[in-house]
């Protein structure tokens, strides 16, 4: 299969196959080629006679083969686009199509959050391209954010990186469409610091799961129930669950540091991800001032306070328990 890399040049430098099959899990790139397709191909004044959009659960593959069949009008490709293409119930009938398609179409298929079976997609390999769209792990997440920062002549250190995941997530939609708003705003070059993110992205540099680990890994109560208290004023942005889930692998890495009897720096990549040795040094540290009976102990409360804040065998509003849980883990 294609990676995303290689197909954006074969389709900024118009070598265009007759099909191509855009699926996988992770949304992001497919949108990213789709929205190509949609304002890079066809002039905008010959849209309308020789582009379509249609969606998988509004049409059927013989509607989506008549349209790829038709001549262009005044262009030089008849462009069909499916979105949805995973709601599409006789995809399969499109096959006969793919195995012989029309060299004056390009028909898009985004299969998104799924993907064929490999039966089922030897035929448009033949034919087009098949993109898989595969996620970023967590780990490798905060290199994804400086990459990304990097492309839009943007420097963002490791910190920062950090702190936009932490808060943001594994939602690269939306980490990218904060670098586009930033774009706006910034001239190039410019230093995405802690405090441009808290004034145009709205993350506290102060208040952030990221200062909250810190604060824990270094046992600094005063810090922590200061940071607490702001959550319990922002539970919207910072829902017990999301906080929890956050602290459970901070403090699983931990635990998977002191039960790895291999120590190498590969060995923490593994665990920690492809950190900075500054940040991955600040981590080893962490676990090294926790014993393994401690970790247990404080995982353990997690999960006991992730089932009070679904409701679970509890009345306690979701900022009280959430002070509990921190008051327990400090203990």
């Amino acid at each position: 299969m294609i990676k995303y890399e290689e197909l954006v040049a074969q389709l900024k430098s118009r070598q265009f196959k007759p099909v191509y099959l855009l699926m996988g899990e992770e949304p992001f790139y497919i949108d990213r080629i789709c929205r190509f397709f949609e304002n890079k191909v066809i002039e905008e004044a010959d849209r309308d006679f020789n582009q379509v959009v249609l969606y998988g659960k509004d049409t059927s593959a013989a509607e989506i083969v008549a349209n790829a069949k038709e001549f262009p009008f005044g262009s030089q490709y008849k462009l069909v686009i499916v979105k949805e293409a995973k709601d599409l119930k006789d995809i399969d009938l499109l096959k006969s199509y793919v195995e012989n398609p029309a060299e004056s179409s390009i028909l898009v298929l985004c299969h998104k959050y799924g993907k064929l079976k490999a039966t089922q997609y030897k035929a448009y390999e033949k034919k087009g391209v098949v993109f898989e769209s595969v996620g970023i792990k967590d780990w490798n997440l905060p290199d994804w954010v400086q990459k990304t920062a990097s492309a839009f002549k943007f420097k963002l250190d490791a910190q920062t990186a950090n702190i936009l995941t932490e808060h943001i997530g594994n939602d690269l939609s939306r980490i990218f469409n904060e670098f586009e708003k930033l774009k706006v705003i910034l001239p190039p070059g410019s230093s995405i610091t802690p405090d441009v993110v808290e004034q145009y992205i709205g993350i506290s540099k102060e208040y952030n799961i990221f200062e909250l680990q810190e604060a824990l890994g270094s046992r600094n109560a005063q810090k922590t129930f200061k940071i607490i208290h702001n959550f319990t004023q922002h539970l919207k942005e910072n829902p017990n669950i999301k906080t929890i889930l956050m602290l459970y692998n901070f403090y699983h890495k931990m635990l998977m540091y002191h039960l790895s009897p291999d120590k190498s720096n590969e060995a923490l990549r593994a665990i920690y991800g492809n950190l900075p040795p500054m940040i991955l040094s600040k981590n080893v540290r962490y676990a090294q001032s926790h014993t393994i009976a401690q970790l247990t102990n404080i995982i353990s409360v997690l999960r006991e306070y992730d089932v009070k804040s679904k409701g679970v065998d509890s009345n306690s509003e979701e900022g009280e328990l959430l002070k509990e849980m921190i008051y327990k883990i400090l203990q």
